[in-house]
């Protein structure tokens, strides 16, 4: 199947082909001849064999290797030590190969929910080789201004999101989780992608990144201007970033401060109501909200 998500045209393969075909519908290419920049392959074997490799890394259950034609792969094991998960790479993530053992078990994760992270997690850090990333936020559009929602997991980034399409109109999601960031002739640009956590909101569009806003729960609404240097450990926590790749994590890092000085960046103290969505808008749109 060939995609384009976030300007980046992707040749993908899956094991669960059902679930992914929904999942990158809207990102669909219909012209064959476009060339991919990345090609990536995710299949379940009963059995996973290790390429030849030196050993250069380990983090937890994670075994990084170099191989000797000079491309990387990472495997996990079990607690019998066997070989359940394999992910091999080059240098620029351009080609991505994923393995999975078909008798894998956890008490959480399905072989599709690992197949959708592992993916996810190699679309991020090819984003990352072009210069962009993944922020782990609830992002929209309104009035042609892309607006991300960023915060810890269960604060209520999607539940405001939720407030304002319900309060306002000309409101689209572009991704409830996981959307694209990345820069366009100097410009930053919000992204829908068709990795959007727990749920399927996401849509194919994009907009100009106008305003990064991180949430915190509060009785009372209030907003203030953050700067760079009091935004960055906020961002720094709610970026996706290569757990085994050092160099890549250096870039993104570099990535992560030139957007931190590229876009606003707002701390919102909230509660659920309509005035929360007010205070961001005649901080952030300006004006009374209608």
């Amino acid at each position: 199947m060939l995609v384009r998500i976030a300007e980046i045209p992707i040749q993908i393969s899956c094991n669960d082909s059902e679930f992914f075909f929904t999942r990158l519908a809207a990102y669909q290419l219909k012209d064959e001849d476009i060339q991919p920049r990345m090609i990536l392959r995710s299949s379940v074997c009963e059995e996973i064999t290790l390429p030849e490799g030196e050993l250069i890394g380990k983090i937890k259950a994670i075994n990084l290797k170099k191989t000797t034609d000079g491309r990387f792969f990472y495997y996990g094991v079990n607690r019998d030590n066997q070989v359940v998960s394999l992910t091999i790479y080059d240098p620029e993530y351009q080609l991505v190969e994923i393995k999975q053992i078909a008798s894998r078990k956890h008490s959480i994760f399905s072989l599709t929910d690992f197949e959708y992270m592992y993916t996810g997690l190699a679309f991020s850090n090819r984003l990352a080789v072009e210069g962009g990333l993944i922020l782990h936020a609830s992002s929209l559009t309104y009035k042609g201004q892309g607006i991300a929602f960023s915060a810890i997991s269960g604060t209520g980034k999607s539940t405001h999101t939720g407030l304002w399409e319900k309060h306002l109109d000309h409101v689209q999601i572009i991704n409830d989780d996981k959307p694209a960031v990345r820069f366009v002739d100097n410009k930053p640009m919000l992204y829908g992608t068709p990795w959007s956590g727990k749920t399927d909101l996401n849509n194919n569009i994009c907009a100009p990144f106008s305003a990064l806003v991180f949430l915190e729960q509060s009785q009372e609404n209030s907003i203030k201007r953050m700067t760079p240097a009091d935004a960055y450990f906020d961002m720094a926590s709610e970026v996706a970033r290569p757990s085994c790749d050092e160099a890549l994590g250096i870039q993104m890092l570099d990535i992560m401060e030139r957007l931190l000085e590229s876009v606003p960046i707002y701390k919102l103290r909230c509660n659920i109501s309509r005035e929360a969505v007010q205070t961001v808008y005649e901080e952030v749109i300006g004006g009374k909200m209608p």
